[in-house]
């Protein structure tokens, strides 16, 4: 029996290889690179931990495109990590205005923020309290 299933896997191997054996010889190239500027946005996410939330726009600016050699020999030599994008308060801030911001509305944004996070823990507490206190305190 045993013999049996090893017959039978490795006919199905053999049968899968050549299914997904290229009959022709199948090659893929790039050209040119296109780089679009999102604009810089406020935001409205709770996830913020500190400062005003901001996002990029769905608009964009389109650049010029660039070979993709002339791409590849502009980028640094190491990738870089997820803290080089992460901007501090300050930084969102001072973008922020120059993006034509007012304060008031990043303050406004911000204390919306702040609701929406108050209502989520609250949620929280009461999912995680048990059932039968939920229905003693009401």
């Amino acid at each position: 029996m045993c013999n049996n299933n090893i017959e039978l896997y490795q006919r199905k191997s053999n049968t899968l290889e050549k299914m997904l054996t290229p009959r022709e010889k199948r090659t893929v190239s790039f050209s040119d690179v296109h780089i679009h500027e999102h604009y810089f946005i406020l935001g409205d996410n709770p996830s913020c931990s500190r400062g005003p939330p901001s996002t990029i726009s769905w608009e964009y600016t389109s650049l010029t495109p660039v070979s993709v050699i002339d791409f590849e020999s502009r980028k640094p030599p190491q990738a870089r990590s997820k803290h080089d994008f992460k901007l501090s308060p300050r930084e969102r801030l001072s973008i922020l205005l120059r993006s034509g911001h007012t304060m008031g509305q990043i303050v406004q944004m911000a204390a919306l923020v702040e609701s929406t996070k108050k209502e989520r823990l609250q949620s929280i507490k009461e999912c995680s309290r048990p059932k039968f206190l939920s229905n003693a305190t009401r």
